[in-house]
């Protein structure tokens, strides 16, 4: 994501690495599962926490400067619904633009490695699998 005018902020680029359902992670761990019984509210609260990460990252971007939003689960509701959302509270709430940047090209660069679900409205979502041992990963 790119942004033109608003406030002035602090950085240039800003990471916002969401803590998220971890999926790879609650299929090998029960310590920290987030799908336990007892866990079910955490999880369900994870795409408002999302959100609200999302939002303090553009707000501290300066203009012109880049954010990119990253998850490790496949979850569309953390991945392109919180992109979606923090989007439309950007919009409606504040004077900041915000372009998002079309980074399909990256498929392209990684196909041999990696395995890219293309149904995806803003980032890209790699997908797990035994070849690579890696994913999942969405980013945008």
């Amino acid at each position: 994501m790119k942004f033109r005018g608003g406030d002035d902020g602090r950085h240039h680029k800003v990471l916002v690495d969401v803590p998220c359902n971890t999926d790879r992670h609650v299929l090998m761990e029960e310590d920290n599962n987030l799908f336990k019984p007892g866990r079910s509210e955490e999880r369900l609260a994870l795409p408002t926490l999302q959100k609200e990460l999302l939002i303090a990252g553009i707000q501290s971007c300066s203009p012109g400067g880049n954010v990119v939003y990253s998850t490790c689960t496949l979850s569309p509701a953390q991945n392109d619904g919180v992109i979606q959302s923090a989007l439309e509270q950007i919009w409606m709430e504040t004077e900041i633009n915000v372009v998002v940047e079309d980074i399909t090209y990256i498929t392209d660069i990684f196909k041999d490695t990696f395995r890219f679900y293309d149904k995806c409205r803003y980032g890209q979502l790699v997908l797990p699998t035994l070849q690579a041992n890696f994913g999942p990963m969405y980013f945008l």
